[in-house]
């Protein structure tokens, strides 16, 4: 019996999907996500998944799920069958594939960030996606130590400062050398008119008086859309941001965090969310003239604290690896995967070596206790 995609949902679906889930509030979350997809095998339903997104750029996949032919042992289609466990793996895999086959021509032209589990390894890795190496959860109670690694956790080879020798931890090697933006730097409040020097007294007082400066006001605050299109592209190394693509993600936005010094926004940070299950942090950012005053550590948890979502997640550049390290309030997670949804109109991208070397682990990477 042939597998059916259906992108429709209707009333008639929610016992199946609470049923798939184990939770009562499974079919609510399909019914707001940005996306789903659901998989039947004649009547019985085999499998589903459904993506969040502000609905500009970015989505995460989550609630990627596929269970066994003839599971449903009631139903008279599938009585009398049994298959053996490389066909019902088989069988879930191809599930997967074709509900990812079919999520993905809505989400063309985007990138795609996907929740998954260590079970789903293999077939996300066919499928084309990425096994993230700087993805983060925030670490809550009752979360499964397998699904984190270590905190401090290096790998083989990390793209970001190391200070100093010393040991690493959870098995990574200790990074070498280090990675800077060229160019000059642009004069700073931080710096005291260009004088960086760190044993400097009065330089380190002004820092101090900086930081008591800036405001947390616990939301968006008066930010308007320019200052913030202004702020991300200063902060992401003057890459030009379009004004109404951030004026739709922020407003497609369920938290946004922001920082003040005075009137002047020198901080932001948001994240999507689907109101239960989970939130995505995005564009946490901080304007170059103010870094070094904790204010994206300080920012950042803000607006964590105020996520009420189970999981959050976020994923970030290698550059900021060494940054989110740092923070005992997030986890690197192991089980975070990316894909690049290309529209027709994309010139294809080269499968550049280094690039994926500092985003993914390579295809078959597997941690020992997996």
């Amino acid at each position: 019996m042939g597998i059916r995609y259906t992108t429709e949902l209707f009333p008639c679906d929610r016992d199946c999907l609470n049923a798939l889930y184990g939770r009562d509030e499974a079919y609510d979350l399909f019914a707001e996500s940005f996306a789903h997809v659901l998989a039947y095998d004649g009547d019985v339903l085999s499998g589903a998944v459904r993506a969040i997104s502000e609905g500009v750029e970015t989505v995460l996949i989550v609630d990627l799920r596929a269970v066994g032919p003839y599971a449903d042992a009631e139903s008279t289609a599938y009585a009398d069958k049994a298959v053996s466990p490389a066909e019902a793996e088989d069988y879930t895999e191809n599930v997967i594939t074709g509900l990812l086959r079919e999520l993905e021509a809505g989400l063309t032209g985007r990138r795609v960030m996907l929740y998954g589990n260590r079970e789903q390894l293999a077939v996300l890795e066919s499928a084309g996606y990425g096994r993230c190496k700087n993805a983060w959860t925030l670490w809550r109670e009752g979360f499964k130590e397998t699904d984190f690694l270590p905190a401090g956790y290096r790998f083989e080879s990390e793209f970001f400062p190391v200070k100093g020798p010393g040991p690493s931890t959870g098995g990574g090697k200790q990074a070498e050398g280090s990675t800077s933006n060229s160019g000059a730097k642009a004069e700073s409040p931080v710096t005291n008119g260009g004088n960086s020097n760190p044993d400097n007294a009065a330089n380190a007082a002004l820092r101090e008086a900086l930081k008591t400066r800036i405001i947390y006001p616990g939301g968006r605050s008066s930010a308007t859309d320019t200052e913030i299109n202004e702020l991300l592209t200063k902060a992401f190394f003057g890459r030009p941001h379009d004004v109404t693509k951030t004026a739709k993600a922020f407003a497609g936005s369920q938290y946004i965090g922001t920082a003040y010094d005075g009137g002047k926004l020198v901080g932001v940070a948001r994240a999507v969310a689907d109101g239960s299950r989970f939130a995505t942090i995005l564009n946490v950012a901080v304007d170059p003239e103010y870094q070094g005053l904790s204010i994206g550590k300080t920012l950042l948890l803000e607006l964590a604290g105020r996520i009420h979502e189970e999981t959050v997640v976020l994923n970030t550049h290698p550059g900021a690896v060494g940054f989110y390290n740092k923070l005992k309030e997030f986890r690197r997670n192991r089980y975070v995967f990316e894909k690049h949804i290309a529209d027709g109109t994309e010139p294809k991208r080269p499968d550049n070596p280094e690039f994926r070397s500092r985003m993914f682990t390579p295809a078959g990477y597997r941690f020992p206790d997996e």
